[in-house]
């Protein structure tokens, strides 16, 4: 196997010099890089090309996700994967939407980091078990919450379409836009969530959705 190179990016140096020994240790990878941030990545993706950006989520700056993304656009040869303590499903989704090939709690192990590194170099995905059962978890929270709903017939399944988009800050005309009906209508069905959910206004209505698992924040 030829060389993985990698870069770091994480703004916790105590961490990327932990990662970047432990990563030393396997003959089959060079830390060609390390950065604090999207910004300071960017800079060295002018001079250097990895194979992989090892990356977190939180950064000062552009989130990993949103550096994650200019990466697919700008270098689609480069892979990414996400080395977080970020682990519920809204963070997973984005980022996979953002085109990382690997999410892994930074709880995992060592072993199974270079599996995973092996995997998505070779042109494969890596989701780590803890990322898996959190999203399962998670997602079987969402659907049990919406299944009540709908078979108390407290809301329709467009109310609920509706109460996730404004649970989540979308305005009245983005949500007009992605279910491709009238702003007007948006407004009427959010009245009638209000009043079916015995609410007072839209904060109630975020407030209700994640009490109830239908968002997470």
């Amino acid at each position: 196997m030829n060389l993985i190179k990698i870069v770091l990016v994480d703004d916790h140096r105590i961490f990327r010099d932990g990662l970047k020994s432990l990563l030393s240790e396997a003959n089959f990878i060079e830390v060609i890089g390390e950065a604090t941030d999207g910004n300071e990545l960017y800079k060295l993706l002018k001079s250097l090309k990895p194979d992989l950006v090892i990356m977190d989520i939180s950064m000062k700056g552009p989130s990993g996700i949103d550096v994650s993304a200019q990466i697919a656009a700008s270098y689609p040869e480069i892979k990414v994967m996400i080395l977080s303590m970020h682990t519920n499903e809204e963070f997973v989704i984005n980022a996979i939407k953002a085109g990382v090939k690997g999410y892994l709690s930074k709880d995992t192990s060592g072993e199974e980091l270079l599996d995973a590194i092996k995997i998505i170099y070779e042109g494969g995905e890596w989701y780590s078990k803890l990322v898996s059962d959190n999203f399962m978890k998670n997602y079987a929270k969402k659907f049990k919450a919406e299944q009540s709903l709908l078979e108390n017939k407290t809301l329709t399944q467009r109310e609920i379409e509706i109460l996730k988009l404004a649970a989540t800050g979308h305005t009245n005309k983005e949500i007009a836009d992605k279910l491709f009906i009238s702003t007007k209508t948006v407004d009427c069905h959010k009245n009638n969530i209000v009043q079916k959910l015995k609410l007072k206004n839209t904060a109630e209505m975020v407030l209700y959705a994640v009490k109830n698992k239908i968002i997470e924040i």
